[in-house]
């Protein structure tokens, strides 16, 4: 029932993820020009320093108020986090002490201090690692398909989930981390391995009905990326560790993206590139 409904409106389907990279471009132009980068970056990536306390309850909003030049974040497991990121020249012993007189503290808080030049470093590396993973990933893909046009759609989705995966985070107020950096390497992954199955899947033949070549494929890589999806809800409600969610929210933001664009706009474009190749064969007899 569902998939006769997508089915008939198709060609209108495929243009909202085209709308969401619009807009999604549209947030990491403004993170440039008002930030310099096209995420905020976490002290990993810009220096300072990360106290981490274990509680076993916590007022966010007045922690915040205490201390309004930090950024302050909680875990949301079993075990119950506060990290407070402050800048490189303060000093922690003394936001500590602070801390000991507004929260009930379990155990020895821990610091954890990146000078600003490692930062750069670091974000300097990141940046390398994200587009050197993003060229060997189109160079794969054109190797494997040997078609321009299909492998030109796989890069395209792969871009569309990054760029949207991006900009939804940061629009959260998630910062960019070595953390956040391995889900995005990732996610060009998972997002490249769905598109491949659609492609392969319309190209391994050329007889037989596309729509039901595309019904097939999508059955398969919905339910993969569904398995993964609550895999990782409870990896986020469950953990406890920061790094975890982190990870977690940025593989769900982009896997949830990574449907409309694969099975909307992928599978739209594929199947009016086969239409057009299959007319033009039918002239050439």
């Amino acid at each position: 029932m569902l998939y006769e409904k997508f089915e008939k409106h198709w060609k209108i389907w495929l243009w909202i993820p085209f709308v969401i990279l619009a807009i999604s471009s549209c947030v990491l132009v403004s993170n440039i020009l008002t930030t310099g980068s096209f995420m905020q970056r976490d002290v990993e990536l810009s220096g300072g320093k990360v106290i981490t306390i274990q509680v076993d309850s916590v007022d966010i909003n007045h922690l915040k108020q205490t201390f309004p030049y930090a950024n302050i974040h909680v875990t949301s497991g079993i075990i119950k986090n506060v990290l407070i990121e402050i800048p490189f020249d303060m000093d922690e012993n003394v936001v500590i002490d602070e801390l000991k007189n507004v929260v009930d503290i379990k155990g020895e808080p821990t610091t954890r201090t990146i000078g600003p030049a490692l930062g750069d470093i670091f974000f300097e590396q990141a940046q390398i690692a994200l587009i050197g993973a993003f060229i060997l990933m189109s160079i794969f893909v054109f190797i494997l398909f040997r078609s321009f046009v299909p492998s030109s759609l796989v890069i395209l989705a792969a871009v569309t989930d990054i760029v949207s995966a991006v900009a939804i985070t940061s629009f959260m107020g998630i910062q960019l981390s070595l953390p956040v950096l391995v889900a995005l390497l990732t996610l060009i992954g998972y997002s490249v391995d769905t598109n491949i199955l659609l492609t392969s899947e319309l190209l391994k033949t050329h007889e037989g009905d596309v729509s039901k070549k595309i019904k097939q494929a999508m059955k398969t890589g919905l339910t993969l990326t569904i398995t993964i999806l609550v895999a990782l809800f409870a990896m986020f409600f469950v953990s406890g560790s920061f790094i975890l969610e982190q990870i977690s929210i940025v593989l769900i933001v982009g896997l949830i993206i990574d449907m409309p664009v694969t099975w909307l706009t992928n599978s739209g474009l594929l199947r009016f590139w086969l239409e057009r190749k299959g007319g033009h064969n039918a002239e050439k007899h």
